[in-house]
């Protein structure tokens, strides 16, 4: 892919600049997104198409090993395969008979948690949403984590106990504010 990549690319700085990012960040978005997608041919269409976009605004790109031009990389990736995901879960066909049990043992309250939850992770500032994301949806290790947002551990594990505290004090508002 990295040929055609460089073909719509015009000037030899900016194709060196690019094969070293294609190069750099190649693999880690394949985890990414196969972690979101739990597909290899999905998460190979989701790094393609991230990186058509990346090539859209290319002139946004700054140094190619630093932790900005990394964090919008998975920031990148991660949205198109969540998108890819959505996409892919609304067209899926389930069987009449599987969806009457769903109907009958799912208890509607879970699924109201999941959407209150939703809403309060979305309020949550973008620092806290990504460890939050990283850690509890695509299931990486703090030291993953720390390594893709090119941070420590113990900021990883800081985040993350500050986006905790953060959410039950936004769910506690929603919960005293239907109360009254």
């Amino acid at each position: 892919m990295l040929p055609i990549y460089l073909a719509m690319i015009d000037g030899e700085e900016d194709k060196n600049k690019f094969e070293l990012l294609y190069v750099t960040y190649r693999k880690l978005m394949f985890c990414v997104a196969n972690r979101i997608l739990n597909d290899e041919r999905l998460a190979e269409d989701s790094v393609h198409q991230t990186f058509l976009k990346i090539l859209e605004n290319f002139d946004k790109v700054g140094e190619i090993s630093c932790h900005k031009t990394k964090s919008y990389i998975v920031t990148m990736v991660r949205n198109n395969a969540i998108n890819l995901y959505n996409q892919r879960k609304r067209h899926t066909t389930i069987p009449l008979e599987d969806v009457e049990y769903c109907i009958t043992t799912e208890p509607i309250s879970v699924a109201e948690d999941l959407d209150q939850l939703a809403r309060a992770v979305l309020k949550l500032p973008v620092i806290y949403k990504d460890v939050l994301t990283l850690k509890y949806v695509q299931e990486f290790s703090n030291e993953e984590i720390a390594k893709m947002l090119d941070i420590s551990e113990a900021t990883v594990r800081k985040r993350l106990e500050r986006a905790k505290r953060r959410l039950e004090e936004i769910l506690g508002r929603e919960e005293s504010a239907d109360v009254n």
